[in-house]
């Protein structure tokens, strides 16, 4: 399903042409996009940043723009002497820990017993003005112990940009990964808001809702079927430690 036919369809599935209403389709799609988004986490957006090198004494870092939720990070053990944050030699699987811990265990002292290779990872903050004043989302995460030299880390997250949308741009053959393999998803969760817009008949807004819910429900099937015992994705560290 393109833009395009994603617009002509909530419009003729609602009768509604009005010029107030068509204004909103957007604001439909983007809403029918981000309650999916929230509810079954897709691998259209799973990514990974590998632009980040620790410096010496630094304990937090922000990922890239767009980030929700922080599945893994790594670090090349190897510390490197450019800004090329690529793994070097053997690569270390930092263990998720909650903030206030690795506060306590790692105060930030400039000691050189507080600093070294880093063996845990919280997400520090959650924000929604990313990179440049924009207003993606944006995680930060801090290191433990604070890192003592110069190494490479990647980072692979949960997360999206405005760019993601089908809307991005106004193309009218944009097409998504949600819109190709779940169209019914996106179509009804648009519908559900554009019929919420129009304060229509409480009947059939029970049926959107019924359709959107079981549409969603075989994505996330989808995605819990590919998960194997250890809970990783096809036996990629994806999925967010407990």
């Amino acid at each position: 399903m393109t833009y395009d036919d994603l617009k002509t369809a909530i419009q003729d599935y609602c009768q509604n042409s009005e010029t107030t209403f068509v204004a909103h389709l957007d604001d439909f799609i983007k809403a029918a996009e981000d309650r999916i988004f929230l509810v079954v986490q897709m691998p259209a957006f799973w990514k990974s940043d590998s632009t980040l090198v620790t410096a010496d004494g630094t304990a937090e870092y922000t990922v890239a723009s767009g980030s929700i939720d922080v599945f893994s990070v790594r670090v090349g053990e190897a510390t490197v002497s450019g800004a090329a944050a690529v793994d070097k030699g053997p690569v270390r699987y930092l263990i998720r820990k909650g903030y206030d811990f690795l506060l306590e265990a790692y105060p930030g002292t400039a000691s050189a017993a507080a600093e070294g290779i880093p063996k845990y990872y919280a997400v520090s903050s959650a924000q929604g003005t990313g990179s440049a004043g924009s207003k993606e989302p944006t995680v930060t995460i801090r290191l433990g112990p604070i890192p003592g030299a110069i190494y490479p880390v990647t980072v692979d997250y949960y997360g999206k940009t405005s760019s993601d949308s089908i809307t991005s741009g106004g193309t009218a053959t944009n097409e998504t990964w949600l819109s190709v393999t779940a169209p019914d998803a996106l179509l009804y969760g648009a519908l559900l808001e554009a019929y919420t817009f129009m304060k229509g008949d409480p009947g059939l807004l029970q049926h959107y809702q019924s359709v959107f819910e079981r549409s969603v429900g075989l994505i996330k099937g989808m995605g819990e079927g590919r998960q194997n015992d250890d809970g990783y994705t096809d036996g990629t560290k994806r999925v967010p430690a407990q």
